[in-house]
């Protein structure tokens, strides 16, 4: 049987290369295809990336990938959800946070003209009609009470 004494053993801190899972390809192959089907039908999809075995140097291949594009957006709701379009039009990275914005719930990249979450829902229109409709009411009628004085 042979010795092992003879072979160094390096430990990888975190100033070297992050790991990859190599799945980081296969996504960006995903999203090609899913880019192209939007393209094509109009119909959006989305890829859960917290469901996927990733490892960080997986999600920065990504990230660069991509790259970041012009438009960008933070919701706040149960928890902050950031809304980042990448350099590639049509492709966003969606990632939800907890409450305390300590840790990250779900992460998707989405591929769609514009993500589900920042559309205003129907019946979020029908209240905003309503409350626009008050205020030019209320605007009309101080205007005219100024112009009796």
């Amino acid at each position: 049987m042979s010795s092992l004494k003879g072979i160094p053993i390096a430990m990888a801190g975190a100033d070297d290369v992050l790991a990859l899972s190599g799945n980081a390809d296969p996504v960006l192959h995903e999203v090609r295809a899913l880019l192209q089907d939007l393209v094509e039908s109009g119909k959006s999809s989305s890829i859960d990336l917290r469901s996927l075995p990733l490892l960080p140097g997986d999600y920065e291949k990504l990230k660069q990938t991509l790259g970041e594009g012009e438009v960008s957006a933070t919701l706040d709701t149960l928890g902050a959800t950031h809304v980042r379009e990448t350099a590639v039009h049509g492709v966003w990275w969606v990632t939800h946070f907890s409450g305390d914005e300590q840790d990250i719930v779900a992460e998707f990249i989405e591929v769609t003209y514009v993500p589900e979450i920042l559309r205003t829902h129907p019946a979020d229109a029908r209240v905003a009609l309503d409350t626009l409709d008050s205020r030019l009411t209320l605007s009309t009628e101080t205007d005219e009470g100024d112009a009796d004085v």
